[in-house]
Protein backbone atom coordinates (compact mmCIF):
# COMPACT_ATOMS: atom_id res chain seq x y z
CA UNK A 1 0.00 0.00 0.00
CA UNK A 2 2.99 2.31 0.29
CA UNK A 3 2.91 3.11 -3.41
CA UNK A 4 -0.74 4.11 -3.24
CA UNK A 5 0.02 6.89 -0.76
CA UNK A 6 2.24 8.57 -3.40
CA UNK A 7 -0.71 9.09 -5.74
CA UNK A 8 -2.62 12.33 -5.43
CA UNK A 9 -5.99 11.01 -6.59
CA UNK A 10 -7.76 7.69 -6.18
CA UNK A 11 -10.24 7.24 -9.03
CA UNK A 12 -13.02 4.90 -7.86
CA UNK A 13 -15.24 3.32 -10.54
CA UNK A 14 -17.94 0.82 -9.54
CA UNK A 15 -19.12 -1.32 -12.44
CA UNK A 16 -21.69 -4.01 -13.14
CA UNK A 17 -21.99 -5.96 -16.39
CA UNK A 18 -21.01 -3.10 -18.70
CA UNK A 19 -17.49 -3.81 -19.88
CA UNK A 20 -18.14 -1.74 -23.01
CA UNK A 21 -18.82 1.38 -20.96
CA UNK A 22 -15.95 0.70 -18.59
CA UNK A 23 -13.54 0.42 -21.49
CA UNK A 24 -14.42 3.90 -22.81
CA UNK A 25 -14.22 5.33 -19.29
CA UNK A 26 -10.73 3.90 -18.78
CA UNK A 27 -9.63 5.21 -22.16
CA UNK A 28 -10.67 8.73 -21.12
CA UNK A 29 -8.58 8.36 -17.96
CA UNK A 30 -5.64 7.29 -20.09
CA UNK A 31 -5.91 10.58 -22.00
CA UNK A 32 -5.76 12.81 -18.90
CA UNK A 33 -3.14 15.56 -18.90
CA UNK A 34 -2.03 14.50 -15.40
CA UNK A 35 -0.84 11.06 -14.37
CA UNK A 36 -0.57 11.32 -10.59
CA UNK A 37 -3.58 9.10 -9.90
CA UNK A 38 -4.49 5.47 -9.34
CA UNK A 39 -7.56 3.75 -10.75
CA UNK A 40 -9.62 1.39 -8.62
CA UNK A 41 -12.35 -0.55 -10.42
CA UNK A 42 -14.88 -2.21 -8.12
CA UNK A 43 -16.66 -5.12 -9.75
CA UNK A 44 -20.12 -5.47 -8.26
CA UNK A 45 -20.46 -9.16 -9.01
CA UNK A 46 -19.65 -8.27 -12.62
CA UNK A 47 -19.41 -10.88 -15.34
CA UNK A 48 -16.41 -12.01 -17.33
CA UNK A 49 -13.62 -9.47 -17.64
CA UNK A 50 -12.51 -8.20 -21.03
CA UNK A 51 -9.38 -6.56 -22.37
CA UNK A 52 -10.49 -3.16 -21.05
CA UNK A 53 -8.78 -3.92 -17.73
CA UNK A 54 -5.46 -3.96 -19.59
CA UNK A 55 -5.92 -0.43 -20.88
CA UNK A 56 -3.68 2.29 -19.43
CA UNK A 57 -3.91 3.34 -16.69
CA UNK A 58 -4.16 -0.28 -15.58
CA UNK A 59 -6.64 -0.36 -12.70
CA UNK A 60 -6.56 -2.28 -9.48
CA UNK A 61 -9.58 -4.56 -9.33
CA UNK A 62 -11.73 -4.99 -6.23
CA UNK A 63 -14.20 -7.85 -6.56
CA UNK A 64 -17.44 -7.95 -4.59
CA UNK A 65 -19.21 -11.34 -4.60
CA UNK A 66 -22.58 -9.84 -5.57
CA UNK A 67 -24.02 -6.59 -6.87
CA UNK A 68 -24.23 -4.49 -3.69
CA UNK A 69 -25.02 -1.25 -5.51
CA UNK A 70 -23.28 1.98 -6.43
CA UNK A 71 -22.76 3.25 -2.88
CA UNK A 72 -21.27 -0.01 -1.60
CA UNK A 73 -19.02 -0.21 -4.64
CA UNK A 74 -17.68 3.31 -4.12
CA UNK A 75 -17.19 2.68 -0.40
CA UNK A 76 -15.17 -0.46 -1.12
CA UNK A 77 -12.98 1.48 -3.54
CA UNK A 78 -12.44 4.39 -1.14
CA UNK A 79 -11.23 1.93 1.50
CA UNK A 80 -8.54 0.65 -0.88
CA UNK A 81 -6.75 3.96 -1.34
CA UNK A 82 -5.02 6.61 0.75
CA UNK A 83 -4.71 9.47 -1.72
CA UNK A 84 -5.74 12.91 -0.44
CA UNK A 85 -8.34 13.21 -3.23
CA UNK A 86 -11.01 10.73 -4.32
CA UNK A 87 -12.67 10.96 -7.74
CA UNK A 88 -16.02 9.16 -7.69
CA UNK A 89 -16.76 8.20 -11.28
CA UNK A 90 -19.53 6.30 -13.05
CA UNK A 91 -18.43 3.65 -15.54
CA UNK A 92 -20.54 5.31 -18.27
CA UNK A 93 -18.61 8.60 -18.13
CA UNK A 94 -15.90 9.85 -20.46
CA UNK A 95 -13.84 12.70 -19.02
CA UNK A 96 -12.42 15.57 -21.03
CA UNK A 97 -8.63 15.25 -21.07
CA UNK A 98 -8.21 18.27 -18.76
CA UNK A 99 -10.92 17.30 -16.24
CA UNK A 100 -8.66 16.01 -13.48
CA UNK A 101 -6.00 18.66 -13.97
CA UNK A 102 -8.54 21.46 -13.60
CA UNK A 103 -10.45 20.07 -10.61
CA UNK A 104 -7.34 19.08 -8.65
CA UNK A 105 -5.71 22.47 -9.30
CA UNK A 106 -8.86 24.20 -8.07
CA UNK A 107 -9.06 22.26 -4.81
CA UNK A 108 -5.31 22.75 -4.29
CA UNK A 109 -5.84 26.53 -4.46
CA UNK A 110 -9.06 26.59 -2.43
CA UNK A 111 -8.58 24.67 0.83
CA UNK A 112 -11.95 25.89 2.11
CA UNK A 113 -13.74 23.92 -0.63
CA UNK A 114 -14.24 20.21 0.08
CA UNK A 115 -15.50 18.86 -3.26
CA UNK A 116 -16.16 20.00 -6.81
CA UNK A 117 -18.01 18.86 -9.90
CA UNK A 118 -18.02 20.01 -13.49
CA UNK A 119 -20.33 20.42 -16.47
CA UNK A 120 -21.72 17.08 -17.62
CA UNK A 121 -23.09 16.58 -21.12
CA UNK A 122 -25.28 13.79 -22.39
CA UNK A 123 -23.45 11.30 -24.58
CA UNK A 124 -25.31 12.16 -27.76
CA UNK A 125 -25.67 15.74 -29.01
CA UNK A 126 -25.21 19.11 -27.31
CA UNK A 127 -27.64 18.62 -24.42
CA UNK A 128 -26.58 18.97 -20.80
CA UNK A 129 -26.96 16.19 -18.28
CA UNK A 130 -25.96 17.87 -15.01
CA UNK A 131 -24.57 21.15 -13.71
CA UNK A 132 -25.05 20.48 -10.01
CA UNK A 133 -27.89 18.88 -8.08
CA UNK A 134 -30.84 20.50 -6.33
CA UNK A 135 -33.54 19.37 -3.89
CA UNK A 136 -37.01 20.87 -3.63
CA UNK A 137 -38.97 21.70 -0.52
CA UNK A 138 -41.16 18.72 -1.41
CA UNK A 139 -38.19 16.35 -1.26
CA UNK A 140 -37.78 15.70 -5.00
CA UNK A 141 -34.33 16.04 -6.52
CA UNK A 142 -33.36 17.51 -9.90
CA UNK A 143 -30.23 17.60 -12.04
CA UNK A 144 -29.77 21.25 -12.92
CA UNK A 145 -29.44 21.80 -16.65
CA UNK A 146 -30.73 18.35 -17.57
CA UNK A 147 -32.06 18.23 -21.13
CA UNK A 148 -31.09 21.84 -21.98
CA UNK A 149 -28.82 23.04 -24.72
CA UNK A 150 -25.60 24.58 -23.46
CA UNK A 151 -26.65 28.19 -24.05
CA UNK A 152 -24.27 29.77 -21.52
CA UNK A 153 -26.45 29.79 -18.41
CA UNK A 154 -24.10 27.35 -16.69
CA UNK A 155 -20.80 28.86 -17.85
CA UNK A 156 -19.93 30.62 -14.58
CA UNK A 157 -18.27 28.89 -11.62
CA UNK A 158 -20.47 28.89 -8.54
CA UNK A 159 -20.82 27.44 -5.09
CA UNK A 160 -23.08 24.38 -4.87
CA UNK A 161 -24.16 22.25 -1.95
CA UNK A 162 -25.33 19.12 -3.79
CA UNK A 163 -23.20 17.25 -6.32
CA UNK A 164 -23.74 14.16 -8.42
CA UNK A 165 -21.90 10.89 -7.92
CA UNK A 166 -21.51 10.78 -11.71
CA UNK A 167 -18.16 12.60 -11.61
CA UNK A 168 -17.10 14.52 -8.51
CA UNK A 169 -13.71 15.10 -6.91
CA UNK A 170 -13.74 14.93 -3.10
CA UNK A 171 -11.13 15.53 -0.49
CA UNK A 172 -10.71 12.22 1.31
CA UNK A 173 -11.39 13.90 4.64
CA UNK A 174 -15.01 14.50 3.53
CA UNK A 175 -15.67 10.78 4.01
CA UNK A 176 -13.69 10.74 7.24
CA UNK A 177 -15.79 13.60 8.59
CA UNK A 178 -19.34 12.74 7.49
CA UNK A 179 -19.06 9.05 6.58
CA UNK A 180 -19.24 7.29 3.24
CA UNK A 181 -22.21 6.67 0.96
CA UNK A 182 -25.29 5.15 2.58
CA UNK A 183 -25.43 1.64 1.14
CA UNK A 184 -29.15 1.32 1.88
CA UNK A 185 -29.81 3.55 -1.14
CA UNK A 186 -28.14 0.97 -3.43
CA UNK A 187 -28.30 3.42 -6.37
CA UNK A 188 -29.78 6.88 -6.97
CA UNK A 189 -29.93 9.78 -4.50
CA UNK A 190 -27.12 8.43 -2.33
CA UNK A 191 -25.14 11.43 -3.59
CA UNK A 192 -27.86 13.85 -2.42
CA UNK A 193 -27.86 12.09 0.96
CA UNK A 194 -24.09 12.55 1.22
CA UNK A 195 -24.40 16.19 0.11
CA UNK A 196 -26.97 16.88 2.83
CA UNK A 197 -24.68 15.40 5.47
CA UNK A 198 -21.73 17.39 4.15
CA UNK A 199 -23.70 20.65 4.11
CA UNK A 200 -24.87 20.06 7.68
CA UNK A 201 -21.22 19.64 8.68
CA UNK A 202 -20.37 22.99 7.09
CA UNK A 203 -18.47 21.54 4.11
CA UNK A 204 -18.60 23.47 0.87
CA UNK A 205 -18.84 22.37 -2.75
CA UNK A 206 -18.17 24.09 -6.06
CA UNK A 207 -19.10 23.81 -9.73
CA UNK A 208 -16.39 24.27 -12.38
CA UNK A 209 -17.88 24.63 -15.88
CA UNK A 210 -14.49 24.23 -17.56
CA UNK A 211 -14.26 20.64 -16.25
CA UNK A 212 -16.42 18.81 -18.77
CA UNK A 213 -17.35 15.19 -19.40
CA UNK A 214 -20.01 13.09 -21.11
CA UNK A 215 -22.41 10.72 -19.38
CA UNK A 216 -24.56 8.04 -20.97
CA UNK A 217 -26.94 8.05 -18.00
CA UNK A 218 -29.03 5.14 -16.74
CA UNK A 219 -27.32 2.71 -19.09
CA UNK A 220 -26.59 0.05 -16.48
CA UNK A 221 -30.17 -0.28 -15.22
CA UNK A 222 -31.90 0.09 -18.57
CA UNK A 223 -32.69 3.80 -18.81
CA UNK A 224 -34.52 6.40 -16.69
CA UNK A 225 -37.95 4.79 -17.08
CA UNK A 226 -36.90 1.21 -16.33
CA UNK A 227 -38.65 -0.65 -13.49
CA UNK A 228 -35.42 -0.75 -11.46
CA UNK A 229 -34.94 3.03 -11.66
CA UNK A 230 -38.58 3.78 -10.79
CA UNK A 231 -38.42 1.37 -7.83
CA UNK A 232 -35.18 2.83 -6.47
CA UNK A 233 -36.22 6.46 -6.91
CA UNK A 234 -39.57 5.81 -5.23
CA UNK A 235 -37.90 4.23 -2.22
CA UNK A 236 -34.95 6.61 -1.96
CA UNK A 237 -36.99 9.83 -2.16
CA UNK A 238 -38.82 8.71 0.96
CA UNK A 239 -35.60 7.65 2.69
CA UNK A 240 -34.20 11.15 2.15
CA UNK A 241 -37.26 12.71 3.80
CA UNK A 242 -37.10 10.42 6.81
CA UNK A 243 -33.36 10.82 7.31
CA UNK A 244 -32.98 14.56 6.83
CA UNK A 245 -36.23 16.48 7.34
CA UNK A 246 -36.93 17.32 11.01
CA UNK A 247 -40.45 16.50 12.22
CA UNK A 248 -41.27 20.21 12.45
CA UNK A 249 -40.22 20.66 8.83
CA UNK A 250 -42.11 17.56 7.67
CA UNK A 251 -45.29 18.98 9.17
CA UNK A 252 -44.70 22.42 7.72
CA UNK A 253 -43.96 21.10 4.24
CA UNK A 254 -46.48 18.25 4.30
CA UNK A 255 -48.69 19.69 1.49
CA UNK A 256 -45.72 19.99 -0.87
CA UNK A 257 -44.35 16.57 0.08
CA UNK A 258 -47.73 14.87 -0.40
CA UNK A 259 -48.26 16.63 -3.74
CA UNK A 260 -44.80 15.63 -4.95
CA UNK A 261 -45.46 12.00 -4.02
CA UNK A 262 -48.87 12.02 -5.72
CA UNK A 263 -47.28 13.38 -8.89
CA UNK A 264 -44.55 10.76 -8.80
CA UNK A 265 -47.12 7.98 -8.41
CA UNK A 266 -49.18 9.37 -11.28
CA UNK A 267 -46.16 9.59 -13.56
CA UNK A 268 -45.15 6.05 -12.64
CA UNK A 269 -48.60 4.83 -13.66
CA UNK A 270 -48.42 6.86 -16.87
CA UNK A 271 -45.13 5.15 -17.74
CA UNK A 272 -46.63 1.73 -17.05
CA UNK A 273 -44.49 1.25 -13.94
CA UNK A 274 -47.06 1.03 -11.17
CA UNK A 275 -45.76 -2.38 -10.06
CA UNK A 276 -42.26 -0.93 -9.77
CA UNK A 277 -43.68 2.01 -7.82
CA UNK A 278 -45.37 -0.36 -5.34
CA UNK A 279 -42.13 -2.31 -5.02
CA UNK A 280 -40.39 0.94 -4.15
CA UNK A 281 -42.93 1.67 -1.42
CA UNK A 282 -42.44 -1.84 -0.02
CA UNK A 283 -38.69 -1.35 -0.04
CA UNK A 284 -39.07 1.92 1.85
CA UNK A 285 -41.22 0.27 4.52
CA UNK A 286 -38.57 -2.42 5.00
CA UNK A 287 -35.86 0.21 5.50
CA UNK A 288 -38.00 2.68 7.46
CA UNK A 289 -36.91 1.53 10.95
CA UNK A 290 -33.23 1.81 10.03
CA UNK A 291 -33.77 5.24 8.42
CA UNK A 292 -35.43 6.45 11.62
CA UNK A 293 -32.43 5.28 13.65
CA UNK A 294 -30.14 7.22 11.31
CA UNK A 295 -31.96 10.49 11.90
CA UNK A 296 -29.80 13.10 13.61
CA UNK A 297 -31.22 15.34 16.28
CA UNK A 298 -31.70 18.71 14.67
CA UNK A 299 -31.74 22.00 16.58
CA UNK A 300 -34.16 24.76 15.63
CA UNK A 301 -31.28 26.72 14.07
CA UNK A 302 -30.19 23.73 11.99
CA UNK A 303 -33.76 23.18 10.86
CA UNK A 304 -34.02 26.81 9.79
CA UNK A 305 -30.72 26.53 7.91
CA UNK A 306 -32.00 23.46 6.07
CA UNK A 307 -35.25 25.22 5.20
CA UNK A 308 -33.33 28.20 3.82
CA UNK A 309 -31.13 25.90 1.77
CA UNK A 310 -34.13 24.05 0.36
CA UNK A 311 -35.84 27.32 -0.56
CA UNK A 312 -32.72 28.42 -2.37
CA UNK A 313 -32.49 25.04 -4.10
CA UNK A 314 -36.13 25.15 -5.18
CA UNK A 315 -35.55 28.57 -6.76
CA UNK A 316 -32.71 27.04 -8.75
CA UNK A 317 -35.00 24.26 -9.95
CA UNK A 318 -37.71 26.74 -10.96
CA UNK A 319 -35.24 28.93 -12.86
CA UNK A 320 -33.92 25.90 -14.70
CA UNK A 321 -37.11 24.05 -15.62
CA UNK A 322 -38.87 27.25 -16.77
CA UNK A 323 -35.86 28.78 -18.54
CA UNK A 324 -36.83 30.41 -21.88
CA UNK A 325 -34.16 28.32 -23.62
CA UNK A 326 -35.75 25.05 -22.53
CA UNK A 327 -37.77 23.69 -25.45
CA UNK A 328 -39.65 21.07 -23.44
CA UNK A 329 -41.18 21.53 -19.97
CA UNK A 330 -40.80 18.69 -17.51
CA UNK A 331 -44.27 17.42 -16.64
CA UNK A 332 -43.50 16.71 -12.99
CA UNK A 333 -42.14 20.18 -12.26
CA UNK A 334 -44.79 21.94 -14.34
CA UNK A 335 -47.48 20.35 -12.15
CA UNK A 336 -45.50 20.75 -8.93
CA UNK A 337 -45.02 24.50 -9.42
CA UNK A 338 -48.55 24.77 -10.79
CA UNK A 339 -49.85 24.08 -7.28
CA UNK A 340 -46.96 25.69 -5.39
CA UNK A 341 -45.74 28.62 -7.49
CA UNK A 342 -42.96 30.89 -6.28
CA UNK A 343 -44.18 34.01 -4.54
CA UNK A 344 -42.99 36.26 -7.33
CA UNK A 345 -41.48 35.57 -10.71
CA UNK A 346 -38.24 37.42 -9.97
CA UNK A 347 -37.56 35.35 -6.88
CA UNK A 348 -36.15 32.49 -8.93
CA UNK A 349 -33.34 34.62 -10.30
CA UNK A 350 -32.34 36.41 -7.10
CA UNK A 351 -28.95 35.30 -5.76
CA UNK A 352 -28.93 34.74 -2.03
CA UNK A 353 -26.36 33.68 0.54
CA UNK A 354 -27.38 30.64 2.56
CA UNK A 355 -24.82 29.16 4.96
CA UNK A 356 -21.97 30.38 2.79
CA UNK A 357 -23.48 29.11 -0.46
CA UNK A 358 -24.47 31.59 -3.14
CA UNK A 359 -27.67 30.53 -4.87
Amino acid sequence: MAGNAERKVSVVIPTWRREDLLGHCLQSLGRQTVTDFETIVVRNGAGAETDCVALPPQPRIVRLPANRGFGAGVNAGIAQGRSPYVLVLNDDVELDRNWMERTVAFLDKRPEISYCCGKIYQTQGPLLDNAGDALSLGGSAWRLGFGRRDSGDFDLPRAVWAVSGTATLFRRNVFEQVGKFDEDFFAYLEDVDLSLRAARAGLRGYYLPEATCRHQGGATLGGPDSPAVIRLLTRNQLLLLVKHYPVRLLLRLAPRIVWAQILWAMLSVRKGRFTAYLAGLAGFLRLFPRAVRQRVTCSREEGQALLARLRCSEREIFADVFAPQRAKRDTFWRLYFGLFPLRRSTEAAEPRQVSGVRC
